[in-house]
């Protein structure tokens, strides 16, 4: 099935590396805030979305995964930047309900937040990008007509 897997494409090159450390970053900040409900945390991880997804700085979390990957002189590993972008574009929009959710239902926001956790953690951990599963099988096939190639 993983294997089966069609993501978009760009000819922009990101570290590998350092994309799975920045998961793993943003999985343990969504875990605080599930565990302690505080919305600053809540409010930073949508901020760091922001800049991933609408501008060309480098996301906080980016920045301090760049400087751990560096500080343990791990070899970057280039990866295509597209499907992270689709990602982190899925990642906006649950860090998004997750705030969103916080006023009216505490439980459903923290759990909206642990769900975006767990996908961080596939991607960080298990190298499973759940954005590229979004976008095989329910994305690609409402975009390209079925038989076209």
């Amino acid at each position: 099935m993983l294997r089966d897997l069609v993501c978009p494409v760009s000819a922009e090159r990101l570290n590998k590396r350092a994309c799975r450390v920045g998961a793993i970053l943003t999985a343990a900040l969504l875990v605080l805030f599930f565990m302690t409900s505080w919305w600053p945390v809540i409010a930073f991880v949508v901020l760091d979305y922001v800049i991933r997804v609408f501008t060309k700085q480098t996301a906080p979390v980016a920045l301090l995964a760049h400087g751990i990957v560096r500080a343990l002189r791990i070899a970057p590993v280039a990866m295509d930047k597209a499907p992270k972008v689709f990602a982190w574009r899925v990642g906006f929009l649950l860090a998004v309900a997750t705030a969103a959710l916080l006023p009216f239902s505490l439980t459903a926001s923290r759990y909206v937040a642990l769900a975006l956790a767990a996908f961080n953690v596939l991607d960080g951990v298990c190298n499973v990008c759940v954005g590229c599963i979004i976008y095989t099988y329910f994305i690609l096939p409402r975009v390209r007509p079925a038989g076209a190639t």
